[in-house]
């Protein structure tokens, strides 16, 4: 069984992580902040934990699917996992263990790139993914 009910909660949480360091990224001094670091760090780690339960749960049946149109589906979503994990391994080597205030404009420009990208995926996923369960 997929446990969908799982996932959707999961990605509660992440919109919740996403929603509070939206607006934490803004404000400068709380760059070096310890718990600002671990609020990113807590998001980085049940994002990855998530797309890991993805792939365990849900593609393995998609993919064996008897329904074209599902496999694509499958596909089109692995597709786009690999890319988000691509520029979330990028974003993390370049910001997450160089503690300054530094380029804070940049950080905070690509910070909220990464939670806009992860928003529209959790979008995509409830509209998209989980309907084809």
């Amino acid at each position: 069984m997929i446990p969908v009910e799982e996932l959707r909660s999961e990605n509660d949480a992440i919109k919740d992580l996403s929603n509070v360091l939206s607006n934490l990224v803004t404000d400068q001094s709380l760059r070096t902040n310890t718990i600002f670091c671990e609020l990113l760090q807590r998001f980085q780690d049940k994002l990855d934990a998530h797309l890991k339960h993805e792939a365990r749960s849900i593609y393995p049946q998609l993919l064996n699917h008897d329904d074209n149109h599902i496999k694509q589906i499958a596909n089109d979503f692995l597709s786009n996992t690999h890319e988000l994990e691509r520029i979330l391994s990028k974003y993390v080597k370049r910001w997450c263990h160089q503690i300054t205030t530094e380029n804070h404009e940049e950080f905070e420009r690509e910070t909220l790139d990464i939670f806009r990208l992860v928003n529209e995926r959790i979008q995509l996923e409830e509209s998209h993914l989980f309907s084809a369960l």
